[in-house]
């Protein structure tokens, strides 16, 4: 079940303070991450193929209209 709505741990009654370590911080981004779509590099790759596509459709109208 869920916490509470106030925020405190249905069991124990304190609330979460989050975690405190490099490792702990580290392993609540790995848990939170869902597919990679939008991360820097994915963003990166799609904007390259983009690219790549639209000088491959520059360079097929430039060779069929000669």
């Amino acid at each position: 079940s869920p916490a509470m709505a106030n925020g405190r741990c249905r069991i124990h009654g304190g609330t979460s303070t989050g975690p405190k370590t490099q490792e702990g911080i580290e392993n609540i981004r790995k848990a939170q991450w869902k597919h990679g779509q939008r991360s820097a590099e994915a963003v990166r790759r799609r904007k390259e193929g983009m690219a790549l596509r639209r000088e491959i459709k520059r360079l097929v109208r430039i060779t069929t209209s000669l």
